[in-house]
């Protein structure tokens, strides 16, 4: 540097010395060399920044110290203006990334960093430290790290390349173990994982090839770069090693973590697997060679590269026009599918030249299609739908899986509804039998109660159970699909009698659609005008958005005496009644405040979200909201105007529901704790079914509540047992759970400890009195068996057959042995009438 300036000096000494014709040449040759830089500065200019990023500029340099913000769209701008550095939309606020500039209004994220953070919010700060990356807010809160780095930092630089490279000038003992992105820590894959495993660096052929720790000149050494932690994007130039992973990202507007991941073997081989899966969904096959890098050359051409100098081309492209300058990039899309793109700069237009793996029917691409849905071509693109008897869980995303409408009543009253030209499930089958035709593969799956489908293919009969995955329909495979529809006995007729009805609506087809026009249209109008105003009260309450939605502390408490507004209180919390505007008009809710300091309230708060936000079921209270706001954690449910059952069968005869209502609520309750035990996405077993916990709406229908005391289940444990401690309301609680006391701390207790919690309950609200203050459930056996069933009842008429079913019921659901209980699907079924309940010697 400072011989540099020597020499310019000594120059211009020489230039002063020069006769007056030499300087005035010179001073001429100045203007013109001017005037062209100029002019290639403009056009570079022009190419450089576009409208709608003239705030950003092209710093070659970037200091440390430097900062970028949300407020005024400020990034770091490679040379050419073709990538940029820093804050873009990221829904409802910003990440911190890499993007590629297509056009003033078009950009296409290619990194990010923490994608698994929530988007920040507007007044954001990012800072460029010697430590990392750091983003501030302004309300205080504690800064967040997005980058450590291994040595101080001095400068970085936005590469033309997209690689974001950061220098420092004092690096010889640093180590290149000491470089990491901040967040969940990235692993080796025993099942997939969001974020690249990252090998050691003595065994990284990265490292060896293109170190990290390259010099970029004698004082300048890189210490990190974002091509050696790729999201979901390779570019031009980038090497993806073997170990590494690539994560799709959830959507093409929404770069939180996707579905899918991309994994490089060592062998050379390509796997994609779901996320959290450790069964890959698709395996290249290229064995033999080695391969530990794929790579993507500025040229478009994506190849595996083994140590020994071997190649293997992937990308099957070479560029048609010569003349456009062709910017490429290989992305793992958020379909699961590893597409190469090619960027033309002159027409500012994407290609996809490639994609891995191809799928001529888009279809075939497994996991396409949740749980009990299918997949078929519309328009050549590829449309899920549910299987028969089947809804979509969430209709908003179709992918999301699809849950029974009601409960198969086993192989009583069932029928079988087909599907044709579906393939995909032969890999499911638990038995296949050789039958003669499709009504024998239908009648073998009826009567198996293990059996929810079968696919039937050259009078070979394939026997499935739940969930079904990766189904798909095939015009060319002539199988089909049999699903098991559960049937109401109200609705199972016989053939006979279905003749004589449509014989006899033949007859009178004319007065049959006068009267069903004009009972349709009074019915309607006579609903239209009853639901209105209690279809527009939902309607607002579900404005702001369908998830949990976040409150503030001041927006639950303001205006409101809680106080005189108190609803109830238990072992996890007091609720409140409070009235919360709610799009333009105020919606009453209930609000529970959690008992509990420090880490013992955290884990209640984070555990009763965890769980009823997985449950989603009419005979479930609502969670519409919570709070996390300092040392506040509340739960906002929708309100229960009719309180608890507690509330109505312990009051006087003349208060008490009538035994028909009484008995609508238990069925309620039974369907509800069915979905918990069998329905669910992971199953919950809730340990505290009590009156207290059964709410009911103004229009009589029972929800099961307060989800404080429950526990998951993995998915192998939907039927086996778990390791608990003694947990409930004395009085309900099991008599397996009860034995902990008596010093047993390793007790395994299944779902059948809802069953005999929900059996108290069928007692307690057929006589209307507490188990805890007459040992009820002793009172009640000993008048069944003495065949004295009437006596439990309290003045009160019901027909004699109907009681004896229904306590027969509760006694059975409050056997001492769990085994002897039955499971929810099944009191569901004898609740409707569809199952008898059989008898029982045995003492509760």
């Amino acid at each position: 540097m400072f011989s540099s300036q020597n020499e310019s000096r000594n120059q211009k000494a020489r230039v002063e010395e020069m006769p007056f014709s030499n300087s005035a040449l010179l001073a001429i040759f100045l203007a013109v060399l001017s005037l062209v830089v100029k002019a290639q500065s403009a056009t570079s200019s022009n190419y450089i920044a576009y409208g709608a990023l003239q705030r950003n500029s092209v710093i070659p340099g970037i200091t440390v110290g430097s900062t970028l913000n949300t407020s005024d769209d400020s990034s770091w701008l490679s040379e050419s203006g073709r990538f940029a550095f820093g804050f873009y939309p990221e829904g409802k606020g910003f990440l911190v990334g890499i993007y590629l500039i297509i056009s003033p209004s078009k950009t296409v994220v290619v990194w990010t960093a923490r994608p698994d953070l929530k988007p920040f919010p507007k007044d954001a700060l990012l800072h460029f430290t010697q430590k990392g990356f750091l983003v501030t807010l302004k309300n205080g809160a504690p800064g967040i790290v997005l980058v450590n780095f291994s040595s101080p930092a001095s400068s970085a630089d936005m590469l033309d390349n997209g690689n974001f490279v950061v220098y420092s000038d004092n690096a010889s003992n640093a180590s290149m173990n000491d470089v990491s992105l901040v967040g969940p820590v990235p692993r080796s894959r025993s099942g997939a994982s969001y974020y690249s495993s990252i090998p050691a660096s003595g065994s990284n052929p990265y490292n060896r090839g293109c170190s990290c720790r390259s010099s970029i000149s004698s004082n300048l050494t890189i210490i990190w770069q974002s091509f050696d932690y790729p999201t979901d994007t390779i570019l031009g130039s980038q090497r993806f090693l073997c170990g590494y992973n690539l994560t799709s990202s959830a959507s093409n507007t929404n770069h939180f973590p996707g579905n899918y991941v991309l994994q490089l073997h060592c062998d050379g081989n390509l796997l994609f697997y779901p996320v959290n899966s450790s069964t890959p969904t698709w395996v290249s096959g290229i064995f033999g060679w080695n391969y530990t890098t794929l790579f993507l050359n500025e040229d478009g051409r994506l190849y595996l590269s083994s140590d020994s100098g071997n190649l293997k081309d992937l990308s099957g492209y070479r560029p048609r026009n010569l003349q456009s300058e062709m910017l490429y990039r290989a992305t793992l899309d958020p379909d699961g599918i590893f597409r190469l793109y090619a960027l033309d700069s002159n027409t500012t237009s994407s290609t996809v030249v490639n994609e891995i793996p191809y799928y001529k029917d888009k279809c075939q691409a497994k996991d396409i299609c949740g749980a009990n849905s299918y997949c078929v071509l519309a328009q050549n693109r590829p449309t899920c739908a549910c299987m028969p008897g089947f809804d979509f869980i969430n209709n908003d995303v179709p992918t999301s899986g699809c849950q029974r409408r009601r409960a198969v009543q086993s192989c009583i009253a069932a029928m079988m509804e087909k599907v044709d030209n579906m393939v995909g499930v032969d890999d499911l089958a638990y038995s296949v039998v050789s039958v003669g035709s499709r009504d024998d593969c239908s009648n073998t799956c009826l009567h198996d109660c293990d059996c929810y489908a079968a696919l039937y293919r050259d009078q070979q009969c394939s026997k499935l159970k739940l969930p079904l995955t990766s189904a798909r329909i095939d015009a060319n495979d002539p199988s089909i699909a049999l699903i098991k529809l559960g049937v109401d006995s109200n609705t199972s007729v016989t053939h006979k009698f279905r003749v004589v009805a449509i014989l006899s609506c033949s007859v009178i087809t004319v007065v049959i659609w006068v009267t069903v026009i004009a009972v349709t249209g009074w019915v309607y109008w006579s609903m239209f005008l009853q639901y209105r105003e209690k279809w527009h009260k939902w309607e607002l309450a579900l404005t702001e958005e369908i998830a949990p939605r976040y409150f503030s502390y001041k927006e639950l408490v303001r205006g409101t005496d809680m106080t005189r507004r108190h609803l109830g209180q238990g072992g996890q919390g007091t609720v409140f009644k409070v009235d919360l505007p709610i799009a333009d008009k105020i919606v009453t809710v209930a609000v529970k405040r959690l008992n509990g300091v420090g880490r013992e309230l955290e884990r209640d708060f984070q555990a009763e979200m965890r769980l009823i936000g997985r449950a989603h079921h009419v005979n479930l209270v609502r969670l519409l909201g919570f709070c996390h706001d300092e040392l506040s954690r509340l739960l906002v449910y929708e309100f229960m105007s009719r309180g608890s059952l507690a509330d109505h069968i312990f009051e006087s005869p003349s208060q008490r529901p009538i035994w028909e209502r009484r008995k609508r609520l238990l069925l309620d309750a039974a369907r509800g704790i069915q979905y918990l035990h069998q329905e669910c996405e992971t199953k919950i077993i809730h340990r505290d079914i009590k009156p207290e916990n059964i709410l009911i709406t103004e229009d009589w229908t029972a929800k099961i509540s307060d989800f404080g005391l429950a526990k998951l289940l993995i998915d192998n444990q939907t039927r086996t047992t778990m390791s608990t401690i003694v947990a409930g309301t004395d009085g309900y609680v099991a008599p397996e759970c009860r034995r902990e006391v008596d010093g047993m701390r390793s007790i395994q207790v299944t779902e059948k400890v809802d069953v005999y919690s929900f059996g108290v309950v069928v007692l307690e609200t057929v006589c209307c009195r507490r188990n805890k203050d007459s040992n009820l459930c002793a009172m009640v056996h000993k008048h069944y068996f003495a065949k004295e069933i009437e006596k439990v009842l309290d003045r009160e008429e019901v027909d004699a057959s109907e009681l004896e079913r229904v306590v027969k019921l509760g006694i059975l659901c409050v056997q001492e042995d769990p085994e002897a209980r039955p499971f929810m699907e099944d009191v569901v079924m004898m609740l409707e009438g569809v199952l008898d309940v059989p008898n029982t010697s045995a003492r509760p």
